[in-house]
C-alpha cells in the first residue's frame, strides 16, 4: 500500500504522485561490458492505494503483453485520478526478447522456472532474484502476462487453494473475464519455480494471463488484455468504473483445472478437435503423421474435458515429449 504523497522509487525510477515515470532495473552485464536493463514504467497515482505489478515477455516470443502494458499505462490511466501505483515491466527478460527465444540464451534456462532465484547463481537465477526482491516485494498484487500460439483459448491461471491469498487471486482472475484455470501441482509437477509461485508464497495474490498470439500482437489479444487489466484495477479499487465483460471471446465456465497431452512419436500434427470441443478420455484429439504422410500416432485425451489449446511452440510439428494439447477439465476430473 502506498500513500499519494512523496516520490515512489523503484530501480532507477523516482516519480512524484500524480505522474508517470520511466527507468529500469540494472540487471546484468554482457561479455562486452554493456549493461542489461529491465525497462520499467511507473504510474504513481494521486491518491492512496495498492501497488499493482504488471509484467510481460518473460519469454522472448510472448510480446503481446508489452502492448497491453503500453496502452494501459500510456493511454488508459489518468495518474492524477489513480489510487495507488502501477509498476509495469513490459520486457521482463530482455535477453530472451533480443533473440526471440523462450529461454535466456546465456544459460538456456526458462526464467519462469527458477524463482525465487539466486543472487549468486546462473544469469536466469540472478534475474529471478532481482525481479522478486526489487520488484514483486514492492507490490501488493501481481499480474504476469504470457501468450500461447494459436489455436488457443485465452485464459487465466490461478493457484488452487482455500486461503485468503488464493481467494483474492481468484477474484482478480474472475474480474479479468477469461476462462479461469486453477493450477494443481500434482497434475503439472514440472510447472514450479514460477513468478506466481514466489508471489503467492509471499502472500501477494498473483494471476497468470495467457493471451494470443505469439511473436506479434493483434486487436483481439491486446483488447482482451487491456480490458482485463483495467477490470482487475477496478476490482481492486484503483480506478473507477464498471467492469467490462470480455465479449466475443470464447470461454469455458466453471471450476476448472488443466492437464496436457504429449507426443511419443514425432511428426507433423493434425488437429482433430476444435477449441472448446468436449472430449472423452481416450478419444483421439490429434494425429501425428510422418513426412511420408503415414499416421504414426493417435494422440488420445487423458481426461474427460475440453480442448483449451494446441500449443505448437515452433511450428505445427512435435517431437517425443512435446506438448500437443492442453485440456481443461472440471476440478473433480469429469466434464
Amino acid at each position: 500500500m502506498t500513500s499519494g504523497g512523496g516520490a515512489f522509487r523503484i530501480g532507477t525510477v523516482s516519480v512524484a504522485a500524480g505522474e508517470i515515470g520511466f527507468g529500469a532495473f540494472e540487471a546484468a552485464y554482457l561479455q562486452d561490458s554493456s549493461p542489461v536493463n529491465i525497462p520499467l514504467i511507473v504510474v504513481h497515482g494521486g491518491h492512496e492505494g495498492p501497488v499493482l505489478w504488471l509484467d510481460s515477455t518473460m519469454h522472448g516470443p510472448e510480446i503481446v503483453g508489452a502492448e497491453v502494458i503500453r496502452q494501459v499505462t500510456r493511454e488508459r490511466l489518468d495518474p492524477a485520478a489513480l489510487r495507488g501505483v502501477v509498476v509495469a515491466a513490459p520486457i521482463l527478460n530482455p535477453l530472451a526478447y533480443l533473440v526471440h527465444d523462450y529461454h535466456t540464451p546465456q544459460d538456456n534456462y526458462n526464467l519462469n522456472r527458477v524463482f525465487p532465484g539466486n543472487p549468486n547463481g546462473l544469469l536466469s537465477q540472478r534475474l529471478a532474484h532481482l525481479i522478486l526482491t526489487e520488484g514483486i516485494a514492492r507490490a501488493d498484487y501481481v499480474v504476469n502476462m504470457h501468450a500461447n500460439p494459436r489455436p488457443a483459448l485465452m485464459f487465466t491461471l490461478v493457484h488452487a487453494g482455500d486461503d485468503a491469498t488464493s481467494a483474492t487471486a481468484r477474484a482478480m482472475a474472475e474480474a479479468f473475464g477469461l476462462t479461469v484455470i486453477e493450477m494443481v501441482v500434482t497434475l503439472e509437477p514440472h510447472r514450479t519455480g514460477t513468478i506466481a509461485d514466489a508471489a503467492m508464497l509471499a502472500g501477494k495474490p498473483a494471476i497468470v494471463i495467457e493471451l494470443v498470439p505469439w511473436r506479434q500482437f493483434d486487436a483481439e489479444g491486446v483488447g482482451a488484455g487491456v480490458r482485463g487489466t483495467l477490470n482487475v484495477m477496478k476490482r481492486l479499487g484503483m480506478i473507477d468504473g464498471a467492469e467490462e465483460p470480455q465479449t466475443g471471446i470464447a470461454t469455458l465456465p466453471g471450476r476448472l483445472t488443466r492437464t496436457e497431452a504429449m507426443a511419443t512419436k514425432g511428426g507433423l500434427v493434425h488437429f482433430t478437435k476444435a477449441l472448446t470441443d468436449p472430449v472423452r478420455e481416450g478419444e483421439t484429439i490429434a494425429l501425428i503423421r510422418n513426412p511420408h504422410g503415414d499416421v504414426v500416432e493417435e494422440i488420445a485425451s487423458p481426461v474427460d474435458g475440453w480442448i483449451l489449446a494446441y500449443p505448437m511452440m515452433r511450428n505445427q510439428a512435435a517431437a517425443t515429449g512435446d506438448f500437443v494439447a492442453f485440456l481443461a477439465m472440471e476440478r473433480d476430473g469429469s466434464a
